[in-house]
């Protein structure tokens, strides 16, 4: 039996299983994620991700996120901050680059001890995605009580975002999947519903493929921000208000997204597999 060192962390509640492997190169299987990743038999978490020796001087080290079920995710913003944080302390620097499924991320230490990440471009093409037919991504004929038509995106990962204002009576639990596993999204997709405070802050909840209802999603922050910006008159730097917290989103000229947030460590633990 070998035992398997963790991390737990969380971003905003957003919480994280993370294993290092850069020196110990575990395999991780689907029966260790789920494992891992319940929450009454295990150290439960959002999703679970490893961390990898690079291959290039360009890059610090890569990521792999993996979905409670054993699925592999694209990207993950708060998930990107948590790693980051750990990185920052072992390479003793302030700037760091990632390479995961989605891209290479930048992410880097501010004086205040929040962590921007530089998510990549936001992409709106039905192909990029993906969906499964050509379709206006800026007006998903997908109804919702309340809510306006979904506004479908990708940044690393697939989202589909709607507006409207009875944030807190909807049935999340219950639209949520039917949503996710809609047949528009061949590979499913991430659904955020959000509510405009004001041009610079919004309110957002948030169902994650594969993963449910989560307390916070750094990458659909940039999806509800980026889709509120370019339809509904937010300005291009956003607070967006989640249940434990908030993240600032700010959209760039060339439609790439910075996310600033925070990242804790919960705990150091250790399983036996």
């Amino acid at each position: 039996m070998k035992t398997l060192k963790f991390i737990k962390m969380h971003g905003l509640g957003n919480d994280f299983v993370i294993i290092d492997r850069r020196k110990k190169n575990l395999k991780i299987n689907e029966s260790i994620i789920k494992k891992l990743s319940d929450r009454k038999t295990g150290a439960g978490c959002d999703q679970i991700i490893t961390i990898d020796k690079s291959s290039t001087n360009l890059v610090d080290a890569k990521i792999k996120i993996f979905n409670p079920n054993g699925d592999q995710a694209e990207a993950c913003g708060n998930g990107t901050r948590c790693v980051a944080k750990i990185l920052f302390k072992n390479l003793k620097k302030r700037k760091i680059v990632l390479k995961s499924a989605a891209g290479k991320l930048i992410a880097q230490k501010n004086k205040n001890g929040t962590i921007s990440v530089n998510m990549g471009k936001m992409k709106e093409k039905w192909t990029d995605i993906p969906i499964s037919k050509k379709i206006d991504t800026r007006n998903i004929p997908i109804n919702v009580e309340g809510f306006t038509n979904g506004f479908a995106v990708n940044i690393g990962n697939p989202h589909i975002v709607f507006y409207g204002t009875n944030l807190n009576k909807i049935n999340l639990l219950k639209i949520g999947p039917k949503i996710e596993k809609n047949n528009l999204f061949p590979k499913k997709t991430n659904v955020e519903f959000v509510q405009i405070i004001n041009p610079k802050k919004i309110k957002m909840r948030v169902w994650e493929r594969s993963a449910g209802e989560t307390l916070a999603c750094g990458s659909g922050a940039c999806a509800a921000v980026y889709v509120g910006f370019k339809k509904y008159n937010l300005k291009n730097e956003c607070k967006v208000i989640l249940k434990k917290g908030s993240i600032l989103i700010n959209i760039l000229d060339n439609n790439e997204v910075i996310m600033t947030g925070p990242a804790e460590i919960s705990y150091y633990g250790e399983v036996d597999i």
